[in-house]
């Protein structure tokens, strides 16, 4: 019973008024009022070219990826990273060389360059991925599994011709 009235005595004291939150700044001078904060904008897709080369000296910086769908020769995966004030930029990076399996496993870098952008919004958008240049070999139907960094499953990407 002490405990319980602890805890509630603890949670009272612990709320906050828009008075002691330390957002007075974003009050309406005329209301009185905080107003509300779109925190989900949407923000447009980013196209890349996936592309062979080097890819261990390229620095990324963190995000996530939530989700991924691939069709034909596009890859597209719904990614999330802190920012909003400056622009992003996004390399794929495939490594040239592949493993001996079948299907063949390619290594695949996806970099984020931030380009300085030290604001805190949480950012969600898609990143369509034109995976042609990663493919096994160009003839439809060839078959290459791709280990892409960040992400815990591989992706079977199929050549086609679209």
């Amino acid at each position: 019973m002490k405990n319980l009235l602890l805890l509630i005595g603890l949670a009272l004291i612990s709320c906050k008024s828009v008075e002691n939150t330390g957002h007075e700044d974003l009050k309406d001078e005329h209301t009185n009022e905080i107003p509300e904060i779109n925190m989900n904008r949407e923000h447009d897709p980013i196209s890349v070219k996936a592309i062979i080369g080097r890819n261990e000296e390229q620095a990324s910086s963190s995000l996530q990826i939530l989700k991924s769908q691939i069709e034909g020769n596009i890859l597209t995966l719904k990614i999330g990273y802190s920012g909003g004030c400056e622009k992003h930029e996004f390399k794929v990076i495939g490594n040239q060389m592949i493993s001996k399996s079948l299907p063949p496993i390619r290594a695949v870098k996806l970099i984020h360059v931030p380009n300085g952008d030290s604001c805190r919004e949480y950012i969600e958008r898609d990143l369509i991925i034109d995976l042609t240049d990663l493919a096994y070999k160009m003839v439809i139907g060839s078959q290459i599994r791709l280990q892409i960094s960040g992400m815990e499953s591989e992706v079977l990407y199929t050549y086609s011709s679209n």
